[in-house]
């Protein structure tokens, strides 16, 4: 109600101050005009009884009116004529004046007012004059006799009475005087003069004035409440258009103006609701390309992560808690994750784009950071996207590590049979017998090199899904009995018991059995190799609902948690040195073979007590 209020008081302040502003220019221009105005209706008013006094002056020169009769003519008072009279001869000397109301005598006709207009009159003319004489302050008379001039008029000039001892009295202010010629037989001989003071003038026409005044103000208090009733109708749509503005820019776009008006006021209206609803529809546009935006961010593997110019977080996705390793609760996520945050100080004060990986504990973090900056060049803030690249720093690892165990592998082969072939060549090895112990280290040493080559291939084979895998049933207990026939003779050699415990009925199975057998090669070879002496390798398999578990377990060194994730890598050993025996390829080929017949391999193993390897064989189906 307040804003209505207010419009309402400010249409009806401008349009009663148009109203007041309006009579007080009625006023300034009448009080203007109408001195000028009332002045010149009075000249017209004077210009004819100058003509009846000059006409009684004629009569009296021509011998019609007796001179005894002549001041009562012409009046003993100021009132008779409503101005004072001077009759005065071709000179400008005065003859006849007339008295004010009180009796006192007025003033001699004032020299400005003789100078200026007798001139016209002595030449037939009428002359008139507005404002102030020149001189109001002629010389004292000492005599009223003494005034008057010899000639024509002099017949005249003794027929008004002596009131040498009345007081004089001159004329002041403003004037508006008449002059009217005196005509004997043709020839000008005198002029009538008639004056009044401006502020007699006036003083008439002050009823008018305030008669007007008085109107004016009747006026404006009636037009008051009419003021006031189409203020209030005219400020009335406009507080509704308000209102429905307000409502619009609070986020109600349903909201809808009166356009039904013919005039200005439905055309506002009628725009407003095109706003409205051209907005809604902008604003339902964005927040659904928002949602869009924000859904995708949301689904992003990557943390996106957005800072202001002060280096505030202003965006975060959950992805990012997953990288960092935050709670989706922690507000201060600056300080759980410095090093990320402070890459985003210096790409706001440098200016320039980062892109740098870091370790976020366990974790590689790739962080590529782009400042924002507006029309101006002005940075306005920092977006960075975060990805995870540990896999990629893995295998970036790994392949560094297979380039140095391929080399380390083929390096140890091939300077054996460099520091055997250069004594064959030097002629340092002359007797037969060391001749064929060098030719055997030599073929066994070549025959190393090929098995690491056949190994690489294979696995190789493996892993680009070349090699042939083909899938049959059979029966596991065929292959596992040949390969204990095999490890039992080995384990007497070596000195290690083998232990074979196969249950008797087995299921059959679907997969390769060649590739069975060679997956229980390596795992069996594996175990006796990090088996001491007098330690115990056992093979079993039994069925587990729609699986065989086959189990090879030692009692050898085992293997320590922190190498389990890695015991299928290419080229892994426990033993760093890379001291023991084999390419370290075996596990891994195993481990290949199992995976690409959609079998499952595991492990267990505890320092100093040995270890365990699992695969399964899925039971064929009846």
């Amino acid at each position: 109600m307040k804003p209505r209020s207010t419009l309402l008081r400010r249409t009806l302040m401008l349009a009663y101050g148009t109203v007041l502003l309006f009579a007080v220019l009625i006023m300034v221009i009448y009080n203007t005009l109408s001195p000028r105005i009332f002045a010149q209706n009075k000249i017209d008013d004077l210009i004819p009884k100058g003509q009846i006094i000059s006409g009684y002056i004629e009569s009296t020169l021509r011998g019609e009116i007796s001179t005894a009769f002549l001041v009562p003519l012409i009046g003993r008072s100021t009132s008779q004529w409503e101005a004072t009279v001077w009759v005065v001869d071709a000179q400008g000397d005065t003859l006849i004046r007339t008295q004010q109301a009180s009796g006192r005598r007025v003033g001699r006709l004032p020299t400005a007012l003789a100078q200026t207009m007798l001139p016209t009159v002595l030449s037939g003319g009428i002359a008139t004059h507005i404002g102030p004489p020149e001189d109001l302050n002629p010389p004292a008379e000492t005599s009223d006799k003494a005034s008057s001039s010899s000639g024509v008029l002099d017949s005249i000039a003794g027929s008004e009475e002596d009131s040498a001892s009345s007081s004089e009295e001159v004329i002041s202010g403003s004037v508006v005087a008449v002059a009217v010629p005196i005509a004997l037989f043709g020839e000008v001989v005198g002029a009538v003069f008639m004056a009044q003071t401006m502020t007699e003038v006036m003083s008439g026409m002050q009823a008018l004035s305030n008669a007007i005044m008085f109107s004016l103000l009747l006026v404006v208090l009636l037009l008051l409440p009419i003021v006031l009733f189409f203020a209030s109708r005219l400020s009335r749509p406009l507080a509704r258009m308000r209102s429905v503005a307000l409502t619009m820019a609070g986020g109600d776009l349903t909201v809808r103006a009166d356009d039904q008006r013919p005039d200005e006021f439905g055309e506002l209206g009628r725009a407003l609701n095109f706003l409205s609803s051209e907005l809604g529809a902008t604003i339902s546009s964005l927040q659904m390309e928002r949602n869009r935006l924000q859904s995708l961010i949301n689904g992003l593997s990557e943390g996106i992560i957005a800072v202001d110019a002060q280096g505030t977080t202003t965006l975060l996705n959950p992805a990012v808690h997953d990288l960092l390793g935050l709670d989706s609760t922690q507000q201060d996520v600056r300080a759980a994750a410095p090093d990320v945050f402070s890459m985003f100080d210096e790409a706001l004060s440098g200016g320039q784009s980062l892109r740098r990986t870091i370790w976020q504990g366990g974790t590689a973090l790739s962080i590529s950071l782009s400042p924002l900056t507006d029309a101006q060049g002005q940075i306005t803030g920092c977006v960075g996207i975060v990805s995870d690249v540990t896999s990629a720093e893995r295998l970036e690892q790994t392949r560094r590590d297979y380039v140095a165990n391929v080399s380390h592998e083929l390096r140890t082969p091939l300077t054996a049979m460099r520091a055997l072939m250069e004594p064959l060549r030097d002629g340092l090895i002359r007797t037969e017998e060391q001749r064929q112990q060098t030719y055997n280290v030599v073929l066994r040493e070549t025959m190393r090199l090929s098995r690491l080559v056949s190994d690489m291939l294979e696995l190789s084979r493996l892993q680009s899904g070349t090699a042939s895998l083909e899938r049959s049933v059979f029966n596991p207990r065929g292959v596992l009995e040949a390969v204990r026939d095999t490890y039992s003779a080995y384990a007497e050699d070596y000195q290690q018991t083998f232990v074979y415990d196969v249950q008797d009925a087995l299921p059959d199975v679907l997969g390769n059995p060649d590739r069975t057998q060679q997956t229980l090669v390596a795992l069996l070879d594996n175990a006796f190799k990090y088996t001491p002496e007098g330690g115990t390798v056992t093979l079993s398999a039994a069925a587990s609902g729609e699986v065989v578990l086959v189990t090879v377990r030692d009692t050898g060194i085992g293997i320590g948690p922190e190498d389990l994730p890695h015991v299928f890598d290419r080229f892994y050993k426990v033993d760093k040195a890379h001291h023991s025996k084999g390419t370290g390829l075996g596990l891994a080929i195993a481990y290949e073979i199992m995976k690409q017949l959609g079998e499952e391999m595991t492990v267990e193993s505890e320092p100093g007590k040995g270890s365990a390897f699992r695969f399964t064989l899925h039971a064929a189906r009846a």
